[in-house]
């Protein structure tokens, strides 16, 4: 990654964290620190290196955000959709567009259903398509320079600046609240008839996209729940060594490390087969049910034992929450997790 280690540290440190509790507040994008992450070579980690990125593997983009989430979990959201998006251009996209993203220059979206496609429609005109369509939670919306946008069973490039793409006003979220994510509806989009990445989007989503969805998602709610625990740890060390106290943050990171189990197992996966979407479908929904477990027990510690240190935990209790209901949510996960293992 361009800039190293030590850079994205200096990212992290310098503008991500002081910035999250300004951005999580007044529900602001994280711009500054997503130009911080640009300059440390984030954006642009997993672009091939032939083309100016940082040719990082899904594991090792996964570490990143997960240390971005542990500071900023609505900066590591963003970051999260970013890189799913740039997963499917490295196998479909244009050269020109992810030498942009390998510099930092180009902020990327989602517009799909990481268990399948969106409904809609994709209606040629000469040299220029009209794409009907909806999704109604979108990372980065109206904040991304493009959309990889799932229409039936083709995905494409649709710029923010598209003729047709409305951004629906922002309900007021109770964690995340700096994603920007809200509603998106083309009705139509128009795109140039070259903006199509492929015709076979079922296929690149179940292979590519939802494989890096699942395991960032995982390492952002990794990163809420060692957040919580550092800072459940930090405020309890004053009411002295209670067992009870003890215990409880024992039982926090026993929780967290198998969830961290489980993301290294998918992490390194090798891809395609009913094992592997089963092992991300329990991915999807232990990470998140996880999370809102260890958060809810880092505000329970803290209050019988260290009531000033509710407030270092109190946005990961958020976050944690507003994270279980992304789509998918690991109510659905389980669900398509029992319908495989049902059919097997």
């Amino acid at each position: 990654m361009t800039g190293g280690c030590d850079a994205l540290a200096r990212a992290i440190d310098d503008v991500v964290a002081p910035a999250a509790r300004e951005v999580d507040k007044r529900a602001r994008f994280p711009r500054a620190g997503l130009a911080a992450l640009a300059g440390a070579g984030a954006l642009g980690c997993t672009v091939p290196r032939a083309l100016g990125g940082g040719g990082r593997t899904l594991r090792e983009a996964a570490d990143i955000v997960s240390r971005v989430a542990a500071s900023c979990a609505s900066t590591g959201t963003v970051l999260q959709a970013h890189l799913t998006a740039v997963a499917v251009l490295v196998e479909h996209g244009p050269a020109r567009l992810l030498r942009e993203v390998a510099g930092g220059a180009h902020l990327l979206g989602c517009v799909m259903n990481p268990l399948g496609t969106l409904p809609g429609e994709a209606i040629g005109r000469g040299h220029v398509v009209d794409l009907y369509g909806q999704a109604p939670w979108v990372v980065a919306a109206g904040e991304a320079d493009s959309l990889v946008w799932s229409v039936a069973e083709r995905l494409y490039l649709v710029p923010s600046t598209a003729p047709g793409l409305f951004v629906a006003e922002r309900a007021e979220l109770i964690g995340l609240r700096g994603t920007s994510a809200t509603a998106l509806l083309a009705d139509p989009v128009t795109v140039p008839r070259d903006n199509l990445l492929t015709t076979r989007a079922t296929e690149t989503v179940h292979d590519v996209a939802f494989p890096w969805f699942t395991v960032l998602g995982a390492a952002v709610s990794l990163g809420i729940m060692d957040s919580a625990i550092t800072a459940t740890a930090r405020a309890v060390k004053g009411a002295g060594p209670a067992p009870a106290v003890l215990s409880e943050l024992a039982r926090m990171t026993v929780l967290a490390d198998s969830v961290r189990g489980m993301f290294i197992e998918a992490a390194y996966a090798e891809r395609g087969g009913a094992r592997d979407r089963q092992r991300l479908l329990a991915l999807r929904a232990a990470a998140t049910r996880t999370a809102v477990g260890v958060t809810d027990s880092a505000m329970k510690v803290c209050q019988s034992a260290a009531p000033r240190g509710m407030a270092e935990v109190e946005r990961q209790f958020r976050d944690a929450r507003a994270a279980y209901a992304v789509p998918p949510t690991p109510d659905t996960a389980l669900e398509q997790l029992g319908s495989d293992l049902y059919g097997d």
